[in-house]
């Protein structure tokens, strides 16, 4: 008689591993061609088979889905130590540079964020509460003379997405240059006197991110 197998421990550990290389696979995909990319390619960089693909990921949203809870951790991360800072100039410049950080470091981050449909997938508690610690982080800034009044959340996503097409183009050749023109955009939100003030006005939250969709 044959013994019998262990507890189903090492199936589920295979399927761990399997969707594990699976999501590695996906952010690469989604680094090299964006939103264009395909169930069929990311099985491809995954060399498992598409129908692996489908019974864990029904669609590409889903995929999408899945590596949104993966960066999740990372961007509440950011603005979590951000808020936590009492400096209201700090606060938001430790925002603003760490949302830049995880773009440069990430290309498929805007993917995931912003491919076409993606706004009215986000849980709308999480989407609150990203908001409320963001505007709240502007705000104080602001109020403190630390920032251009005027600025918004859209303002850093624009500017984010700025700078990781210049961690993208440089990637190979100087992995750290991005880091020089973050700095420029950081200062240049900087409260000083004679400053302009900003405009025109940015288009609102969804506009911007259906915008970026297009591009990125």
């Amino acid at each position: 008689m044959s013994t019998p197998a262990p507890s189903g421990r090492r199936p589920r550990a295979d399927a761990e591993r399997n969707r594990r290389r699976i999501l590695d696979a996906a952010t690469r995909v989604f680094a090299e061609r964006g939103p264009a990319a395909t169930l069929g390619d990311v099985a491809t960089a995954a060399t498992v088979g598409i129908g692996t693909i489908y019974r864990k990921f029904p669609d590409k949203q889903a995929l999408l889905d899945a590596l949104f809870e993966d960066r999740i951790d990372a961007i509440m991360r950011v603005v979590d130590e951000a808020a936590e800072l009492a400096d209201p100039g700090e606060a938001f410049r430790a925002y603003l540079v760490g949302m830049i950080g995880l773009h440069a470091a990430d290309r498929s981050l805007a993917t995931v964020l912003f491919a076409p449909g993606r706004y009215d997938r986000f849980p709308p508690e999480l989407s609150d509460r990203l908001g409320a610690t963001a505007d709240r982080l502007i705000a104080d800034a602001v109020a403190a003379g630390e920032l251009r009044p005027g600025f918004t959340r859209q303002d850093t996503i624009a500017l984010a997405a700025m700078v990781s097409t210049i961690a993208l183009a440089s990637r190979e050749d100087d992995p750290e240059l991005w880091r020089r023109y973050a700095d420029i955009v950081v200062n240049g939100t900087r409260a000083t006197a004679g400053a302009a003030p900003l405009a025109p006005e940015p288009p609102g939250f969804r506009a911007m991110t259906e915008a970026l969709s297009r591009v990125l």
